[in-house]
């Protein structure tokens, strides 16, 4: 191994990597990399492998985990084959890089797998990146041990154990590398089982994955908190009193959970049903562990606790019987012929193709209105998605102007009486009403 830049000077240092060894160790670098990435490249191309998101792959078989990983590989196989040319100074530059990679492509590509378009990813992956980077530079330098030195010299002493700033580094180390494996296992069987099911199943896997990442992420914890020398056994208290908290406090936010537990379990709704709730209605686009997403046809969106769902009246419109039922309404002359208005009704909203034929329209005559007579027609529709939409009840509506006006059938417009109880000989005279005239403003000179 070449001599660390902390036990010479900048220039000693840099001659390491002077001559025709370093150059061979540059070129059987080069060599094993370019080999794993065609490798890689023609992996990706036999799997027909099109997933630009992949955390193995990458877009292109170079931007993924598996190429600096395999590079660690590649260079500790080949690495015997260069015993003659020990010491080596380029490999213990080039296996540190890598590691710094590897760690690097995988956070980020985890995180964004498992938080797509969150804001406050791309600062982190930032400042990851730059803690990498500096640990590398710490490595190369020979600084690393001496830091690790200093940072074991600074602890605390909790109870009968002692507690160092560089075990809980490690220790914090470990949780995120924990949690990054943890989310990327629930991520992966979370796309494999919600890729693989539609309908009815669809809520019961989302409760599986659900608790694969909660319990991932807890056996995450206890590593990390183990490794930190923390005594598991304390936390029963910390848990009881975590547990009174949650309680008292936040007893609305574990109502949504629970609430959301249950209706995944029970399937009274799923993902891709229409529903109404409170008068909204809309197609269920996602249901998480508080909330439930539901989106109208006209692009309006609705963040639905799960407390809600389940302690109010929620219609599922796509429970079954799939058709919704729909309505409009209107008023005819009253010396109109009511059977020849009901049947124009029904055959222009039948002429409508949206509209279902069986069952078929009906119109009924609701009320005797002081303009006319109301009628309503109902239909049914057979995507009931479509339910409120207003293009569609815009077709239903022109379908029976069209009809009413072409068979004479007149709209009557609201029209009043007036009965005068004075003389009815006496002449009327309108008189216009008095404007207000403006108040002069006071205070103004007049120029000459």
């Amino acid at each position: 191994m070449g001599t660390a830049l902390a036990g010479s000077t900048l220039g000693d240092w840099l001659r390491q990597f002077d001559g025709p060894r370093a150059l061979l160790e540059l070129a059987v670098i080069a060599a094993v990399l370019l080999l794993i990435w065609l490798l890689l490249r023609g992996l990706r191309a036999a799997l027909n492998y099109q997933n630009a998101d992949s955390v193995l792959f990458g877009a292109n078989g170079a931007d993924g985990v598996l190429l600096p990983l395999l590079g660690l590989a590649g260079l500790r196989l080949v690495q015997p084959l260069l015993a003659p040319l020990q010491p080596l100074h380029l490999w213990p530059l080039a296996m540190p890089i890598l590691v710094s990679l590897l760690a690097i492509r995988l956070s980020i590509k985890v995180l964004r797998l498992a938080y797509p378009g969150r804001a406050w990813l791309e600062p982190i992956a930032r400042s990851f990146s730059w803690f990498m980077w500096f640990c590398v530079v710490a490595w190369i330098t020979g600084l690393g041990p001496t830091l690790m030195h200093e940072l074991d010299q600074v602890h605390w002493t909790i109870g009968a154990r002692t507690i160092s700033l560089r075990r809980l580094l490690e220790a914090l180390v470990t949780a995120v590398a924990s949690l990054l494996i943890s989310l990327w296992v629930s991520s992966a069987i979370e796309s494999r089982m919600m890729h693989s099911v539609i309908g009815a199943r669809l809520p019961v896997h989302k409760v599986i994955t659900t608790m694969v990442r909660a319990v991932l992420l807890l056996i995450g914890m206890l590593v990390a908190l183990n490794m930190a020398g923390i005594d598991l056994t304390a936390l029963s208290v910390f848990g009881g009193a975590l547990g009174v908290g949650i309680g008292l406090g936040l007893q609305r936010l574990a109502a949504n959970y629970v609430s959301g537990f249950v209706l995944m379990v029970e399937r009274s709704v799923r993902v891709g049903d229409v529903v109404r709730v409170n008068g909204f209605q809309g197609t269920i686009v996602d249901m998480s562990g508080r909330y439930t997403s539901i989106v109208s046809t006209s692009g309006r969106q609705a963040i639905v606790p799960h407390e809600l769902m389940t302690n109010s009246m929620v219609e599922n419109l796509s429970s079954e019987h799939r058709a919704s039922e729909q309505s409009t309404t209107v008023s005819v002359a009253h010396d109109c012929d009511v059977d020849q208005v009901r049947a124009l009704l029904a055959q222009a909203v039948a002429s409508v193709p949206e509209v279902l034929a069986a069952p078929a329209p009906e119109a009924l005559l609701l009320e005797f209105g002081a303009d006319g007579l109301r009628f309503k027609i109902e239909f049914e529709i057979a995507d009931p998605h479509n339910g409120d939409n207003e293009d569609l009840l815009s077709k239903v509506n022109l379908a029976i102007l069209k009809a009413l006006r072409a068979h004479g059938v007149a709209i009557p417009y609201p029209q009043r009486t007036l009965h005068w109880a004075g003389n009815a000989d006496a002449p009327l005279t309108l008189v216009e009403p008095q404007r207000e005239q403006p108040a002069p403003v006071k205070g103004v000179a007049k120029g000459t």
